[in-house]
Formats: C-alpha cells, sequence, structure tokens
C-alpha cells in the first residue's frame, strides 16, 4: 500500500492523473482520496515514500490537540485533559494504524476528532471544513459522518442540521460506491465482496439487514469479534462504555467491520479502525466525566477515581503497545547487511524500466510509469528482481525458477498452458538477482 500511493502522488505531481500498476488503474476506480492532492506539492519537494511515512504521523500526533481542547472544555480540567491526550497517543490501535505502511484513510483521525470539538465549541464552519476534509480521505468515511448527523441530533438535540448530514451522507456514500467509482474503474464497486453473504450492492446490503436483522446480527459475533472489541476498549480503560451516546458515530463503521467475513477488518491494528478510533477516544472522555461524578469526596473508599483509572489504561495502552502484542518493528530501524545488499542491487534499475519485484521492495521503486508486485506484470516488466531466499515459493507452487550460467528461465502456468520467459543476470549480491528480460 505504501508504494501504491506514493506511485500515485508520483503519477499525480507529473500530470498523469491518478494513475497505479498496483494493479492498472485509475486510483479513483479503487477508493477515492482526493486528500491526495494536498500531499503532492510537498511531494514535489521531497518526492519519496518517506514523506507519506512522515505526513501520516504527524497528522496522528496532532489528534492529540483536538482531543485535549475537547476534554479540557467538557471536564475543565487541563491535567485531566493531557492525560487524556496522552492515553490518546499511546494507543495501540493508532500505532498499529501508523506502522501498517501508509493509508489515506488514517488521515482522517485528527480531522474526525477535530469536527467534534469545533461543533461543541459552536466553530460551525470549521466543524464543516474537518468533515470535508474527512470526507476526502476515501469513500467509506461516509459513514463516521452519517455516525456523527445521528450523534448531533439524538445526543445534541440539533435534529435540523443532523438529519440532514446524516442523509447527505448516505446520499454521497450511494453516488460514490454506484456511480462514481464505478465510472473510474468500469466496473461494479470492488470491496463489496467481503459482505457477498449480505448482497452484492450498498442497496442489497441495507435491504438484507432489514429483512433478516436476526442472522445479521448473528454474523456479528464469534470470538474473534469479541476479542477486537476489547482490543479497542481495554486500551481506554473500557471508559468508552460510560459515554455510550458518544459511540453513536463509530456505530455505522463498527457495523461495516463486524458485519465482514474478512478478518483483516476486525482487527485492532489495520487502517479499519480509523473511523472508529476518535469516536472511543470522545467517548472515554464523557466516560471520565460521569466516572468523576461519581467520585465525589464522600464516595465510599471502593469506588473507583479517574486518576486510577486512567493510571491502569496507560500501563495497559504501553504493555498493548510493546512489541509483544504489537510488534512496532523496532527491528527495521536499523538495516541489516541483507537489506543493504537489496539496496544495491535497487540501484542497478533503470529509472523508466518497469520493474516486477517482491513487495517489500516495490515501494522503493514505485517512482515510474510501471512496477508491480512479483509475480504479477513479468510479462509487461523488462527487469525482475528476486529474493532468492524465498525460492521455492510457497505461495507460488506454479512458478518455477531455473539457472544456468548467467541465464534464467521463469515458468508458470496461466489458464492451464505452460509460459515461460527468459533473462540473463544483471546483478547478484546476497541471494539477490537482478534479471534483464531477454529479447523474444
Amino acid at each position: 500500500d505504501l508504494g501504491y500511493y506514493d506511485q500515485l502522488l508520483w503519477n499525480i505531481t507529473r500530470g498523469n492523473g491518478p494513475l497505479v500498476s498496483l494493479p492498472e488503474m485509475n486510483a479513483w476506480g479503487d477508493h477515492l482520496s482526493p486528500i491526495m492532492y494536498l500531499l503532492a506539492p510537498f511531494y514535489l519537494v521531497w518526492s519519496t515514500p518517506v514523506l507519506l511515512l512522515v505526513a501520516q504521523s504527524v497528522a496522528l500526533g496532532l489528534g492529540a490537540i483536538p482531543v485535549y481542547w475537547l476534554a479540557r472544555r467538557r471536564l475543565g480540567d487541563e491535567r485531566l485533559a493531557a492525560t487524556l491526550a496522552v492515553l490518546y497517543l499511546v494507543n495501540p490501535s493508532l500505532h498499529g494504524i501508523n506502522i501498517r505502511d501508509f493509508h489515506a484513510a488514517a488521515l482522517a483521525i485528527p480531522l474526525l476528532l477535530a469536527a467534534v470539538y469545533f461543533f461543541e465549541a459552536n466553530r460551525s464552519w470549521w466543524c464543516l471544513a474537518a468533515l470535508l476534509l474527512a470526507l476526502a480521505c476515501r469513500e467509506d468515511a461516509a459513514l463516521p459522518v452519517l455516525g456523527l448527523g445521528l450523534w448531533i441530533a439524538v445526543a445534541r438535540r440539533r435534529w435540523i442540521p443532523g438529519v440532514g448530514l446524516a442523509l447527505a451522507s448516505v446520499g454521497l456514500l450511494f453516488a460514490l460506491t454506484e456511480l462514481v467509482i464505478p465510472y473510474f474503474r468500469a466496473a461494479a464497486y470492488p470491496h463489496l465482496g467481503r459482505y457477498g453473504h449480505l448482497g452484492g450492492t450498498v442497496g442489497e446490503i441495507l435491504w438484507t439487514m432489514l429483512l433478516h436483522p436476526v442472522s445479521s446480527l448473528a454474523g456479528m459475533a464469534s470470538v474473534g469479534k469479541l476479542v477486537y472489541l476489547l482490543a479497542i476498549l481495554t486500551p481506554l480503560g473500557f471508559l468508552p462504555l460510560l459515554g455510550l451516546l458518544d459511540l453513536l458515530p463509530a456505530l455505522p463503521v463498527l457495523a461495516e467491520n463486524l458485519l465482514s467475513r474478512d478478518p483483516i477488518l476486525f482487527h485492532h491494528r489495520t487502517q479499519y479502525n480509523a473511523f472508529i478510533l476518535p469516536f472511543f477516544v470522545v467517548a472515554a472522555i464523557s466516560g471520565i466525566g460521569r466516572l468523576r461524578g461519581w467520585s465525589t469526596p464522600n464516595a465510599p473508599p471502593g469506588r473507583l477515581r479517574p486518576g486510577v483509572v486512567l493510571g491502569f489504561a496507560l500501563i495497559l495502552s504501553l504493555a498493548l503497545t510493546s512489541r509483544t502484542f504489537n510488534d512496532l518493528r523496532v527491528d527495521r530501524i536499523v538495516r541489516s547487511d541483507h537489506q543493504r545488499a537489496a539496496y544495491t542491487v535497487m540501484a542497478a534499475i533503470p529509472p523508466e524500466a518497469a520493474v516486477s519485484t517482491h513487495d517489500p521492495y516495490v515501494p522503493h521503486l514505485t517512482r515510474r510509469a510501471k512496477v508491480f508486485v512479483f509475480p504479477v506484470g513479468i510479462e509487461k516488466s523488462g527487469y525482475v528482481l528476486i529474493d532468492l531466499a524465498t525460492y521455492p515459493w510457497r505461495q507460488l507452487p506454479d512458478y518455477r525458477l531455473d539457472r544456468q550460467g548467467s541465464e534464467v528461465v521463469l515458468r508458470w502456468r496461466k489458464g492451464g498452458e505452460p509460459k515461460e520467459r527468459r533473462y540473463e543476470v544483471v546483478k547478484e549480491l546476497d541471494g539477490y538477482l537482478l534479471l534483464k528480460a531477454r529479447s523474444p
């Protein structure tokens, strides 16, 4: 995904439009993320995927500011507000999202937090600006905005703006998934296969849920999904359960994740929590407020106090963010000799050449028109970069590599028919082979 977004920006800054080759398509036919245009000017100055990693880290870190503002406004206590901001910053899901490459959806986290704060501070135009930017992160950002509209109507009794925002979000979601993205893809919206048991379109899925609510809800219950919910609640000291109304904006996306049969959607470390985490943090602020109301000077000795709960939550967050539970890839801070060798070999690839290589090396080679994740695109690529440490490829049993001296033959089967392509070895180092395709 890091290579995907890097190539997207590379093409945008060169006037080619939002094109990618992972796979070859208009990127807006996969996910609609026009917020990427805001990063394009920075990419002109610093054309590297590192820019994306830095931008994402900065954006997620900035989310602590609206958390502090909101907590200070609600609780009237700067110390509690600062502690809650720290609790946000050490959240395992936040770090899981950040360490998992780059995703435009992650940029919505500080924007949704800011939208809640600006709404409560009666700064409507700032709230609207934050929501529009959040909607520009990905097409299904319409779901948390839908939830936010319901929250404004139900929890804040602002029925006209709340219902209006909810209806506008539903309309936008249908327009993007049924018209806009299919237009760029020249095919149906591609991400509904995870809900095939409910239907093939957004309308069919909603209709199935209305007609069969019991079976739909039953599909949301499993041990894995319970663990997922616990993994989100535990680092926040289960405080969101004391602020249930503030969880309302998260419910549409939470349902989206729990209805899926794809486990990647209900894992606490993935980008699919980007539209959920902000509202769990907001609900935790409400939870502390309620807990503090119970903790009067005359409260029984056994009554939990806010400081104790927050301290417990911080300890749990740090434990769950440790390498044991939530690998932050400390091992990648210092390059190994094998990794240094990869850089040496990649430097021998011409800058305009089409390349097919294993996914760890893709982001280093995406500033070109065509790069593919091996074995995709080997028939279109002039160069192939292979790490022999991964051969034979267990996940690719139909692909075989044969070598005689400086000549390599890749053989595979496609549609039942045998295929092959011949290469010469351009560079070899520490188990890496850089192959150049021979002319037919």
